[in-house]
């Protein structure tokens, strides 16, 4: 007799997939290899149909990455402390950022994505705009922390 609680359906079903998930996979694998590009056809019609869903999604997805890796850092910009979610960026730690870019990705989903998977490595950091842009022209060190060499000689 058919289960009338969803959730009973559900779970009914769930176990049974886990009882034959071998056999399941297979009879996935050759329904999908039998109909190649029907398959495809429909997966392409329904990602477009449901695009601005997934959009949506993927934009949760991205702030709930981003949101974990400031918590990971500190949430705050290591140099001047600034905690504005929308001033802080990731910052490579030994200038490599050039080289890890092209190896991950330029977007900045590549990245947290990245640095989630990686289980948040040491060699990065989160520092301010201001101060991420202080550090790469000023030759690796943020001017708050080395103020010897102005670019102004007088104070502004």
């Amino acid at each position: 007799m058919p289960h009338k609680d969803p959730e009973v359906r559900k779970e009914y079903a769930h176990r049974r997939y886990l009882k034959k998930k071998e056999e399941f996979k297979r009879l996935a694998r050759e329904r999908y290899h039998g109909d190649k590009e029907n398959i495809r056809k429909r997966r392409l019609e329904l990602a477009y149909k449901h695009r601005l869903k997934n959009n949506e999604r993927e934009r949760e997805r991205y702030v709930q990455w981003r949101c974990e890796a400031f918590a990971a850092y500190g949430g705050a910009c290591a140099c001047c402390g600034e905690t504005e979610p929308l001033f802080l960026e990731f910052d490579h730690i030994n200038n490599d950022g050039s080289g890890h870019r092209k190896k991950i990705g330029t977007s900045a989903k590549a990245m947290v994505k990245w640095l989630k998977d990686n289980n948040y490595p040491p060699e990065f950091q989160i520092l301010c705009a201001n101060c991420n842009q202080g550090k790469r022209r000023n030759g690796g060190t943020c001017p708050h922390k080395s103020k010897k060499d102005r670019f102004c000689s007088q104070e502004i």
